[in-house]
């Protein structure tokens, strides 16, 4: 959607998903060794944290009507 309705951190979900493909590729070049998959994997409660974040940031109060800051 565009215009004043357009929705706000949607670049979130990307960069979790570029994140996760980064570390897939760095693995299967043996860029990473499985120790360090291991220490990565200890941080996955990261990815729901930063979403949420995201979305309290991305939250917009206004009623629909309402002009645009």
């Amino acid at each position: 959607m565009s215009g004043p309705h357009r929705r706000r951190g949607g670049w979130i979900g990307a960069l979790v998903l570029i994140a996760v493909g980064v570390v897939g590729l760095a693995a299967n070049f043996n860029l990473i060794s499985a120790e360090m998959l291991g220490q990565i994997w200890k941080l996955w409660p990261v990815i729901p944290l930063a979403i949420g974040i995201g979305l309290l940031i991305g939250r917009d109060d206004r009623p629909p009507d309402a002009p645009a800051r």
